[in-house]
Order: C-alpha cells, then sequence, then structure tokens
C-alpha cells in the first residue's frame, strides 16, 4: 500500500512538472515521509522473516556449537542496540514535537516516528527469535 502511494505521489508531480509545467510543492515531502516509513516497517518485517543481512562466511566455518553462541550473542546484541535507537528516536520525536514541515505543515515527528516503531518492532521480533530458540538458525535460513 505504501509502495502504490510513493508511486503515485510521484508520478503525479512528473505529470503535473512536465506534462502541465505546474510542480507542486508538497510531492517531495509527501514522498519522503512515505519512504521513510516504508523503510522501517519492512525492515522490521524483513527481520521478522528471517531475512537479515549478513556476511555468513565466518559463521560457515564456525563448529555448530561455536555458530549457535555466536548467533544468540548477535541477537541479544540486536535487540539491545534496537532499543537504544528506538530511545534515542523518541528523544528526537520529542526534541521536534511542534516543528512543522515546510510545505505541508505536517509535524516533524513523522519523520522520527518510524525509526522508534521500526526498531521496536525489530527488537521485538529479535526478541521473539531468541525466546523460541530459532537464533541459532543462520541468518536468513528459514525456521
Amino acid at each position: 500500500m505504501l509502495v502504490a502511494a510513493l508511486a503515485l505521489v510521484v508520478n503525479l508531480q512528473i505529470v503535473a512538472r512536465y506534462v502541465f509545467e505546474a510542480p507542486y510543492v508538497w510531492p517531495e515531502e509527501v514522498s519522503r515521509l512515505i519512504l521513510v516509513w516504508l523503510s522501517f516497517l519492512a525492515s522490521a518485517a524483513l527481520i521478522r522473516r528471517g531475512g537479515d543481512i549478513a556476511v555468513d562466511t565466518f559463521t560457515g566455518m564456525m563448529s555448530a556449537p561455536v555458530r549457535r553462541g555466536f548467533l544468540i550473542f548477535r541477537d541479544i546484541l540486536m535487540v539491545g542496540v534496537f532499543l537504544l535507537v528506538a530511545f534515542h528516536a523518541f528523544r528526537l520525536v520529542q526534541a521536534v514535537a511542534g516543528m512543522p514541515l515546510v510545505a505541508t505543515e505536517l509535524p516533524t515527528s513523522l519523520l522520527a516516528w518510524p525509526i522508534v516503531i521500526g526498531s521496536l518492532l525489530i527488537a521485538f521480533h529479535v526478541a521473539v527469535r531468541l525466546a523460541t530458540g530459532s537464533a541459532s538458525t543462520p541468518v536468513g535460513k528459514p525456521v
């Protein structure tokens, strides 16, 4: 749905600019908002499916017990990092509260909320992976 909205806004701007020679001011801001939301929500969905981006050269050379321990450590570290990112992103939301975007006058915090939500979702999905014991599954491999 967000991809379709992004395509619609960008194509509307292209038509307005090149066909009617009367570009709108707001599509750049709206497309930026959609792209930021899409990026963070899609990242959380990717993590949920086990599609973490990783170079598995070294983990592939490890013995099974060492690899399992390393992957558990990786997931614990990921939970911590994404909770820290969510915390600081929430502080950013508070800092920009009341500041409007230039063209649309929407709250600037709409650019920071997806970082909070996406980071919390990623931390949650990785914590679920740890709790269910699927942390020992190599990155990118379905459970």
